[in-house]
Order: structure tokens, then sequence, then C-alpha cells
């Protein structure tokens, strides 16, 4: 809401500039014949979701070059009639269609209800490793490659050996291929299911998660409390319930659509059908936000809650 009011407060000074000019236009670079609007740069500022209030007018300014480039190489493509090739024709055809779908989508999203003071507390209470009792996890971590019929044994001499080192000495005698990182992440930034694991380990124990194309292997080396506060964490847990409703209901109702709409599938692609509209089903376009971020997919609780910050 704050970058939105400052933007703005930018197009209505530039409108008042413009104004005493030449009268009640909104243009903010006039480039040969052509001329770039306010409108346009903010566009190009709502798709900048982390921007600051102090940085809008920096950014602003960065926006209006960019989109006067852009002005100069699309008259320059209109002089040489390249908008009438074909290639070009299609492009600008699916590009608008991708538009109205999308504007369709975010349009649907909107009505999704806002969560209530209930479900934002019950939300709390549920997850205290990311609230009451979240820590900040130091980890080392191993990405081992391993047919799926080696992990039980190999999980078994890696439980035994311990310490990383040691573990490192097991894998390159095996000849595996590894990789080996340590990283230092807030509750939040760790994905939920890697989370619940952390959230009951000591320091210096071991966790395994197969997952292709192999094991992942988690020591924890350290953590620290940093506990949250509910009145800290109520606005984010508002707007990861509100992307996470928003998306539902789109994913809702694109299944009604393709329960109801008859699709045939016609030349090389009739043999798929099935499990294309399987594929389509299962993902769907992601909602956008009112200031323009990706929200939270369906599969988001496997992904981690960086938006709880």
């Amino acid at each position: 809401m704050a970058i939105a009011t400052t933007c703005c407060a930018i197009a209505l000074a530039a409108c008042g500039e413009r104004r005493s000019e030449t009268g009640t236009s909104q243009v903010a670079a006039q480039v040969g014949q052509g001329e770039v609007s306010i409108h346009q740069v903010n566009l190009v500022l709502q798709r900048q979701p982390d921007l600051r209030p102090e940085q809008v007018e920096t950014a602003s300014r960065t926006a209006l070059e960019r989109l006067v480039q852009l002005e100069l190489a699309v008259q320059k493509a209109n002089e040489a009639k390249i908008d009438r090739e074909p290639q070009v024709v299609q492009a600008l055809d699916f590009a608008r269609r991708e538009v109205l779908a999308r504007a369709y989508i975010d349009r649907l999203a909107e009505t999704a209800a806002k969560p209530t003071a209930q479900e934002i507390e019950r939300f709390y209470e549920e997850r205290p490793a990311l609230f009451k009792t979240r820590r900040i996890y130091s980890v080392q971590e191993l990405g081992i490659v391993a047919p799926s019929e080696r992990l039980p044994a190999l999980q078994a001499r890696l439980a035994a050996a311990r310490t990383v080192p040691a573990m490192l000495a097991e894998l390159n005698a095996g000849g595996l291929t590894y990789t080996l990182a340590s990283a230092t992440k807030p509750a939040e930034d760790w994905a939920l299911p890697v989370l619940d694991k952390l959230a009951g380990m000591s320091e210096g124990q071991v966790e395994f998660l197969p997952q292709p194309p192999g094991l992942r292997v988690l020591m924890l080396t350290g953590s620290t409390p940093a506990p949250r506060k509910l009145e800290e964490a109520r606005l984010p847990i508002e707007q990861f319930l509100l992307n996470e409703r928003k998306q539902q209901k789109v994913d809702a109702e694109l299944k009604a659509m393709r329960g109801t709409t008859p699709v045939k599938y016609l030349g090389k692609f009739a043999q798929a059908a099935p499990d294309a509209a399987a594929t389509a089903a299962s993902a769907p376009p992601p909602v956008a936000t009112g200031n323009g971020k990706a929200a939270l997919e369906a599969e988001a609780r496997s992904k981690g809650i960086q938006g709880l910050r």
C-alpha cells in the first residue's frame, strides 16, 4: 500500500509538472513521434513488489529510461514493418491472450474472503516451530546421488559414520556423487518437511530425507531461539492465508471449467489427452497479489513459507 501511494504521488507530481507545460497530459517523456506515459512507469514499478518507499524515485527514473529504450526499439520495429511478420503476429496474439487470462484469474482471486482473526490465531498456535519456538538453524547438508535400491544400506553406513568427515570418506570410498553445503536460515526459510525435522533435532544430530535422485542428509550444527509474538506475526500470517485461499479459489474454478467445457484433443495430442488434462488440472497458473507478487501456490507448504517474515 505504501508503494502504491508513493507511486500515485509521483504520478500526480509528474502530472502537475506536465500540466503547467502542455495542459493535462500524463506523458513522462517524448520519444521522437512517440511517448512514454506515467501509467507505463507505474506499471513497471508495480512489478517490483519489494521496492521500499525511499527507493521509488530512483526506481521510477530507471524504469523510465528502460521504457524510453523500449519505445525507440518499437518505433524502429514499426518502421521495418516487423509487426506484420507471421511469427511476430502470433507472439503478439499469444501475449494478448495471456494478459486477458491473467486478468481474469487475478479478478477471480480478489473475491476470496479474508481470513478471520480466529483463523490467524489458530494458524499461529498450530505451528509453534514458525512462531512460539521459532529458531534460526545452522545446518550442514549433503545431497547424494544414488539409486533407490542402494539407499537403505547407504543410510545405515552414513548413520554409523556419525560425523560429516566420516560420511564424506564413506561416499568417496563408494564412488558416489554428492554435494556439501552449509546454511544458516530462520524457520520460515526452510521447507516445512525439513523444518519439522529440524525442530525436533538436537545439536549434532543427523536426519535422512530420501528424495530424487538419491538422499538428503541434514546435520544440525547449531540453533538460536528467535520466537515471534502473535502481534508481530499477524499481518504476514493473514497475507499467507489470503494468498493460499486465493489459489484454492482459482484451482476450484479452473477445475469446474474443465469439468463443464468440452475439450477435444486432436492429431498427435489425442493419445496423450488424459495425461495432459491431469497435468493442466494439477498445475494452474499462480495467482498474483495486489502488489504484483506471485502468490504461494498450492504446494507452498512443501517449499517453505518465506512470506512469514
